[in-house]
């Protein structure tokens, strides 16, 4: 076997001996193509949970191009030369060894996940022992004996690595049927590959068949052995490495339990009546004799459970040492292998390595403050209204608009004067509006109405609420019309109080706000580190556990794609070596010495600690983070910004109808207003009736309002379930005991308008055939609100049959809805007889 520093006649000679035959170029005489590939008996098992084959290179380096046909050569001189009986040339000698060297730079890359489990001197062992083909076109390299193939099958195991060119697989021994394509690179055989435990992502087939000119490496036994011959020794030492470290304590140098010896009597021999000084010596040297004893049989007994302890210890140990595979890294270079990086145990011997990942952090909807969502506001009264007389009494009624396009509009107060009582509720969805306006007018059924007066307010000074007089002006007249000139006059108050409903927001509302960190160090791990064996013993809790160092800041941790690296101090290039286990060995060592319950708790200290110092780069890449947000702002100054991370995103109705699909909506139908029909002895009786366009369950009624006329006021609320219909519809009628009812207009609210909740006013059309008989808009004033959002749907009842909801009117028993209005975020929640408290009212279905 060649040491990898000189090239002599008995190393050749050897060499020759167990090689030389592989090594020839197609052709020679004397070749038997025999030979076995393993080091171990398992190597050729099937491969479990193997990854996706690795097909190798189709471009070729041009440096390995150049350097593998000059190596070849030199190579088959030096062995022609030491068949003839000569030693070798210095000359020649040196250049074979320069040319190996950088033969083995160039093939790293090749396949990076086989030559990094060789350091150096391991791979120049390889290449001087593996054997190679040099093929041309059309030649077999393997498959059926018809084939004439270079190298027909074998007793031996064996596989092959492409260096150069392009070969074709074919799972039929005649080369028949679909081939699959391979460059350079890729490692195949009639048998799948293992090193060690590892698959090597090798690939099989029945034939091989050379498309261009080829040069193919032949890896058998003889190859690995002759590479790792320094394990031989190097066991004991990966042996006594685990041992020592701080990883393994909890396995290797666990606290030995003591042994109990209670229930040793000692018999007092002296009389009762006292002790002389020779009974009192002769009592104390019995005790200490039967102490000595004691600690005697202590010590043996302890010395015999640690003698023990440390067999199973060592053994287990030796075992690990055999199977555990050396990888080499050079800085930056990242650590591959077939299975999943969570499958393994990593210990570094040698250097430094890096467990990078990707870092992403997302604004957690919790944390965010609670949304306005509505705006409720009770028109209590009025006060010394302006433009009452003494033949013309006011007929008042309040128009409020949030913003430009929201408002309601309370009933007429038919000769109330200048102090109405309205007591009106009305509710506004909240948008961030920046004006509250309230109209006062009386009502002139043959002429337009009249303003009486209007104020406003400032949302931004409601803050969380308001309750007072809003006062009213109207514009000044002169002698014959207003002048706008002149101040407005005051026309009186409006007493309201002014409530906001807070909700929890949720993915349909808003989007989080998501930052994402690639290729972020995570740890650092020095020599006699070890990694993975928490993700072992601890499985997935491992990366929640890390992932939970956010738990008490408004962000929820992401951690993902990770990997290792090699690392090196900054202008240095150092190669650093790890040994790798499999889990399943692993876990075999931890049970084989009988401390799984310490190691586990050992690997929860050590994932706690890992835990808060994730928990400090995470503060510091949040902190970053917002520092870069707030120079953002400076730069553009005043400028308005959109901004992706605090706009409010538009709910998709094509999304909501899928989301709130078996939701029950809460329906509040308020009132109405300028409703047509009827006639002097004849008032109208008017009801609403609301249902889900398509929907087959009963729809919601409310009650019939005897002789309410044109301005009705129903304050009804009930339940409807959602089945993803894409509007609401609205009909009024007019209720008749001895007909029947009349209708007296339809309305519509698409999807896109109640998909983030509703309330205001909806235009109610005539129907067909009808007059209209009054220029003023038939208008229902209505309310649509949604529960809070909510991880898995409810369950969808049965539905089929058409049968009825439960839909009820206020105060009826069993009522379920009730939003909570409140004046600050911190004020009520609901809580329903499960225990789950939700934000705005709850849901049933009965």
């Amino acid at each position: 076997m060649l040491n990898g520093k000189s090239i002599s006649l008995p190393d050749l000679l050897q060499e020759k001996k167990r090689n030389t035959p592989l090594s020839l170029s197609e052709g020679f005489t004397g070749a038997k193509h025999e030979g076995s590939l393993a080091a171990t008996i398992t190597n050729f098992c099937p491969r479990p949970g193997a990854g996706e084959p690795y097909v190798g290179q189709k471009e070729a380096g041009a440096e390995l191009q150049r350097i593998l046909p000059m190596y070849y050569r030199v190579r088959q001189m030096a062995l022609g030369t030491e068949k003839n009986g000569h030693r070798i040339p210095s000359r020649l000698s040196m250049e074979l060894r320069t040319l190996e060297r950088a033969l083995g730079r160039e093939l790293r890359p090749v396949h990076p996940l086989f030559f990094q489990r060789f350091d150096d001197t391991q791979l120049d062992r390889m290449l001087r022992s593996m054997g190679f083909l040099r093929l041309s076109i059309g030649r077999w390299i393997f498959g059926s004996d018809t084939l004439n193939a270079e190298w027909p099958p074998t007793s031996g195991d064996r596989t092959f690595i492409l260096l150069q060119g392009h070969v074709k697989l074919f799972q039929d021994p005649q080369g028949l049927g679909d081939a699959t394509d391979i460059y350079r690179g890729t490692l195949f055989g009639e048998k799948h590959f293992n090193l060690g435990d590892e698959t090597m992502r090798d690939m099989v087939a029945a034939a091989a068949h050379c498309e261009e000119p080829c040069m193919v490496g032949v890896i058998t036994t003889d190859t690995l052995e002759a590479a790792y011959a320094d394990r031989a020794f190097g066991n004991a030492r990966i042996a006594q490495t685990w041992r020592a470290l701080p990883s393994m304590a909890a396995v290797c140098k666990g606290e030995q339990e003591g042994m109990g010896f209670g229930g040793t009597n000692f018999q007092n021999t002296a009389t009762t009546n006292g002790l002389n000084n020779s009974g009192t010596m002769a009592m104390t040297q019995t005790m200490s004799a039967a102490r000595t004893s004691v600690g005697s049989r202590a010590t043996m007994v302890s010395t015999l459970q640690e003698e023990k302890e440390s067999g199973a210890v060592t053994h287990g140990l030796q075992d690990l040492s055999k199977i555990a595979t050396s990888i080499h890294l050079a800085t930056g270079q990242e650590l591959l292998c077939n299975e999943p990086l969570s499958d393994n145990v990593l210990v570094v011997c040698r250097g430094a390595l890096e467990v990078r990942g990707d870092i992403t952090i997302t604004e957690k909807f919790d944390a965010l403050p609670m949304k306005k969502v509505r705006m409720r506001i009770h028109i209590n009264r009025g006060e010394k209204l302006a433009g009452d007389s003494i033949f013309d009494k006011l007929d008042p009624y309040c128009i409020v608009k949030l913003g430009p396009m929201k408002k309601f509009q309370t009933p007429v107060q038919r000769n109330s004067g200048p102090n109405p009582l309205f007591d009106y509720h009305g509710v506004f969805t909240f948008g961030e509006e920046e004006t509250l306006d309230i109209t006062v007018m009386s009502f002139d059924k043959f002429s337009s109405d009249s303003l009486c007066g209007m104020g406003s307010i400032p949302v931004s000074e409601l803050y969380e609420g308001f309750k007072g007089p809003i006062k009213l002006y109207r514009p000044r007249r002169g002698i014959f019309r207003v002048d706008d000139t002149l101040d407005p006059e005051p026309a009186g108050r409006v007493f309201v109080r002014i409530t906001y409903d807070y909700e929890r927001v949720h993915s349909l509302h808003k989007k989080p706000r998501s930052k994402c960190w690639p290729n972020q160090e995570l740890f650092l791990l020095n020599e006699k580190a070890c990694w993975g064996h928490e993700g072992v013993m601890l499985q997935s809790l491992f990366i929640r556990i890390l992932e939970q160092a956010t738990n008490n800041l408004p962000y929820a941790l992401s951690l993902t794609n990770l990997r290792i690296v090699g690392a090196a101090p900054k202008g240095a290039t150092q190669i650093a070596s790890v040994w790798k286990a499999s889990k399943d060995r692993f876990l075999t060592f931890v049970k084989y010495t009988g401390r799984e319950k310490q190691f586990l708790q050992a690997c929860r200290v050590s994932s706690l600690e890992k835990q808060t110092h994730i928990r400090g780069l995470v503060k510091r890449l949040i902190k970053k983070w917002e520092i870069e947000e707030e120079t953002i702002k400076l730069r553009r100054g005043n400028m308005p910004i959109s901004n992706a991370y605090d706009e409010e995103a538009v709910a998709d109705p094509s999304k909501f109808r899928i989301a709130f699909r078996g939701y029950q909506a809460k329906i509040s139908v308020r009132s109405a207003v300028n409703l047509t029909g009827g006639g002097l002895f004849d008032i109208l009786d008017p009801y609403a009736v609301v249902r889900f366009r398509g929907s087959k369950q009963t729809p919601f009624k409310t009650s019939v309002l005897q002789d309410a006329g044109s301005d009705p006021v129903w304050n009804c609320e009930a339940d409807l379930l959602y089945y993803g219909e894409t509007a609401l519809e609205i009909s009024v009628w007019d209720y008749d005991k001895y007909r029947s009812d009349e209708l007296i207009g339809t309305g519509v609210v698409p999807v896109e308008q109640f998909c983030e909740g509703f309330e205001g006013m909806v235009p109610l059309s005539l129907p067909n055939g009808k007059k209209k008989k009054t220029m003023k808009q038939m208008m229902i004033i209505i309310g649509i609100q949604w529960p809070a959002l909510e991880d898995a749907p409810p369950a969808l009842p049965d539905n089929s049959s058409g049968k009825a909801l439960n839909n009820t009117v206020p105060n009826a028993a069993n009522a379920t809805w009730g939003t909570t209005s409140f004046a600050s975020p911190g004020g009520n929640s609901l809580t329903n007889p499960t225990g789950n408290t939700l934000t705005g009212f709850s849901r049933t279905v009965a």
